[in-house]
C-alpha cells in the first residue's frame, strides 16, 4: 500500500506537468498555425493576381501580333501593287503610274514603321506576361509549403506528438522564406 501511494503521488505532478505543457504547446501550434495561414491567404491572393496579369498579358501579346500581321498583309499588297505597276507601265498612264507608285511606296513605308512599334509593343506585353507567370509561381510553390506546413502543425495538434509542430515550422518557415522573397520582387 505504501508503493501505492508513492505511484499516486509521483504521477500527479507528472500529470499536472503534462496537462500544462500540453496545454502550452497546444496554444503555440494553433498561434503557428494561424501565422501559417495568413501567409498562404496572401501567397494565394498574389499567386492568382499574377496568373489574371499573366492572362492579360498574353491576350495584349496576341492582339498586338495579330495587328501585327494585319499590317504586315496590308504592306504586302501594296508591294505587290507597286510590282503590277512596274510590269504594266506601259499600259497605264505615264503621269499618273509614278505617283501612285509613290503613293503605294508612302503606305508601305507607313505600314513599315508602324509593324516595329506593333512588334515593340507585343514582346512588351510577352515580357510582362512571362514575369507574371515566374511571380505566379513563385507565389504558388509558396503557397504550397505554407499549405504543408499547416498540415503539419495541425497533425501535431490532433496526434499530440511534437516533431509534427517542428516539421511544420520547418516547412513553413521555407514557404515563409519564398513568399517574402516574391513579396521583394513584386516592389
Amino acid at each position: 500500500m505504501a508503493e501505492e501511494n508513492k505511484n499516486t503521488e509521483t504521477t500527479e505532478p507528472e500529470e499536472k506537468k503534462e496537462k500544462e505543457f500540453s496545454k502550452r504547446t497546444t496554444q503555440l501550434i494553433a498561434l503557428s498555425a494561424l501565422v501559417l495561414a495568413i501567409c498562404a491567404t496572401f501567397s494565394s491572393l498574389k499567386a492568382g493576381a499574377f496568373s489574371s496579369k499573366a492572362i492579360l498579358a498574353q491576350n495584349a501579346a496576341s492582339n498586338g501580333w495579330a495587328y501585327y500581321q494585319a499590317k504586315s498583309l496590308k504592306e504586302n499588297t501594296y508591294k505587290v501593287q507597286i510590282d503590277h505597276m512596274k510590269l504594266a507601265a506601259a499600259t497605264l498612264d505615264p503621269e499618273e503610274t509614278p505617283k501612285l507608285m509613290e503613293k503605294y511606296q508612302k503606305t508601305v513605308d507607313r505600314y513599315k514603321a508602324e509593324e516595329k512599334e506593333i512588334m515593340q509593343e507585343a514582346r512588351a506585353a510577352e515580357e510582362r506576361r512571362d514575369k507574371s507567370l515566374e511571380l505566379n509561381k513563385g507565389f504558388a510553390g509558396a503557397l504550397t509549403f505554407l499549405q504543408i506546413a499547416i498540415l503539419l502543425t495541425s497533425l501535431a495538434a490532433l496526434v499530440k506528438q511534437i516533431w509534427f509542430w517542428y516539421a511544420g515550422l520547418a516547412v513553413g518557415a521555407v514557404g515563409i522564406f519564398n513568399f517574402v522573397t516574391m513579396m521583394m520582387q513584386t516592389f
